[in-house]
């Protein structure tokens, strides 16, 4: 990853992988342990993405997750996928142009400020984005802001390795990570969420390293 230079951003670094699908379909095969495709789908599943309804993707990548999403809503809702990374955007547009999908709209943007009104949303979801992201903690209370009351945000993320022998490698993958792709190892987004949202349900894969977090706002009484 010698073309990755310490000083890009996060849109810059994003606009390379853009550029390069097959070295990112090696990052996220190395990042998974293999378990991708399960895991994705079942950080949708705890999405519950239903027919009608509105989804934010934030940090929306190539639109690796748009085929799932979609399948769930039975082509039935709107999906507005947003990403820094100029390069993403365009794979993403290409991906869903290519498969004719209806109902997705992509959007260059920052996930920090959603193009979107406060409680305009049901359901935000953030796939491996959001520990990338200048300011998750900001993120994280920006889509608090425009998802509805009653609605979830589902995060799947990784974090460093919590299980022995696993968290040996800490040390080497870390800087790497950072390196590549802007990783935040030190920021706990499952703190950041539940001290944002009413109520967190985490379930973790690969010795802790990749986790679901789905996040509950409180309906208005």
């Amino acid at each position: 990853m010698g073309l990755l230079s310490r000083s890009m951003d996060s849109s810059n670094i994003y606009d390379w992988w853009s550029r390069h699908p097959l070295a990112l379909e090696v990052l996220y095969t190395l990042s998974f342990l293999g378990r991708e495709n399960a895991i994705r789908r079942a950080s949708i599943e705890a999405l519950q993405p239903a027919d009608g309804e509105w989804i934010l993707e934030a940090g929306a990548g190539n639109g690796n997750s748009l085929a799932q999403l979609l399948a769930t809503m039975d082509g039935a809702g709107t999906i507005l996928a947003i990403d820094a990374s100029g390069g993403m955007v365009r794979s993403a547009s290409e991906r869903i142009n290519k498969r004719g999908w209806t109902g997705v709209h992509t959007v260059r943007g920052d996930a920090l400020r959603p193009p979107l009104a406060r409680e305009s949303v049901d359901a935000a979801y953030a796939a491996m984005s959001l520990s990338a992201m200048a300011d998750p903690a900001a993120a994280i209370d920006a889509v608090e802001a425009v998802v509805k009351p009653g609605g979830r945000f589902v995060v799947l993320d990784a974090r460093p390795f919590r299980d022995e022998p696993w968290s040996h490698l800490n040390s080497v993958i870390e800087p790497i990570a950072h390196r590549t792709t802007n990783w935040k190892p030190d920021v706990d987004l499952v703190e950041l969420l539940m001290a944002t949202f009413d109520d967190v349900d985490v379930t973790t894969y690969n010795g802790g390293s990749i986790f679901v977090a789905c996040a509950s706002k409180k309906r208005d009484e």
